[in-house]
């Protein structure tokens, strides 16, 4: 027999959180399924890996950031117990180590879901598995004889063999990584792709926070080109306009 719930969440991050929090508000049951444990993408980057916006701009549901430093940036254990502390704050009921391998339209209404701890059987399902989960590599791009990681594999510098190394890709990621060699004293070379880049601070603050107030995370969807440009470069560049003038002025 399925195991019957209003809503089912798959994923425990804060997307599945942020939903959770929410759901708890209102009086609707519901569950919240993860693979690993909560937040456990984060728990996966590498040994030294921190935000790269500022602890001010956390501002989950429930789950702010109240620490005393609202200028620096969480590393990755201390990330990792603001979520579970998030968590254990409302109760969200999370099970760990449930893997969802099916999701069906059912007969009738709602959906059944295939789990490794069994079927599920959910008027409504929320799939909070974000994005990027998967490595692409393109065609080629292997050599022989040269020793090849995706970033799910790196953990620090000194797992690495000794020699020169390439870091193909400039986003924060790219970035932080290369950063970290280089600051190891490794010969590092960053391969720059179309990830845009911007100043880290302007006018004594962090960039990020400015744009926060000029209101640029607070567009819709409708002024993008397309519905694809939510994940394109063009797209901060096509809507920017429209809040320059906002930031031209706070900025004095």
């Amino acid at each position: 027999m399925a195991e019957t719930v209003d809503v089912l969440i798959i994923g425990a991050g804060q997307a599945g959180l942020a939903v959770s929090h929410e759901l708890t508000a209102l009086g609707i049951e519901h569950v919240v399924l993860d693979r690993g444990q909560v937040a456990q993408t984060w728990r996966d980057r590498w040994d030294s890996f921190c935000l790269v916006t500022p602890n001010a701009t956390i501002r989950l549901p429930g789950g702010a950031y109240t620490g005393d430093d609202p200028d620096g940036f969480l590393p990755k254990d201390e990330l990792i117990r603001h979520f579970e502390r998030w968590a254990g704050s409302f109760g969200a009921p999370v099970r760990e180590g449930v893997t969802v391998t099916s999701l069906e339209a059912a007969d009738g209404v709602g959906f059944t879901l295939q789990t490794s701890d069994g079927a599920f059987r959910a008027r409504s399902v929320v799939v909070c598995t974000g994005a990027y989960q998967r490595p692409h590599r393109p065609a080629g791009a292997s050599a022989h004889g040269i020793v090849e990681l995706d970033v799910a594999g790196y953990t620090n510098e000194a797992a690495l063999p000794p020699g020169k190394l390439l870091v193909v890709g400039s986003g924060q990621t790219g970035c932080q990584i290369a950063e970290e060699l280089h600051e190891a004293g490794r010969t590092v070379v960053l391969s720059c792709g179309r990830a845009p880049w911007a100043p880290r601070r302007l006018g004594g603050r962090d960039v990020i926070l400015w744009l926060i107030e000029a209101g640029f995370y607070d567009q819709g969807a409708d002024v993008l080109p397309a519905p694809a440009a939510r994940l394109s470069r063009l797209a901060g560049a096509r809507t920017w306009p429209a809040v320059l003038p906002s930031f031209r002025a706070r900025l004095g």
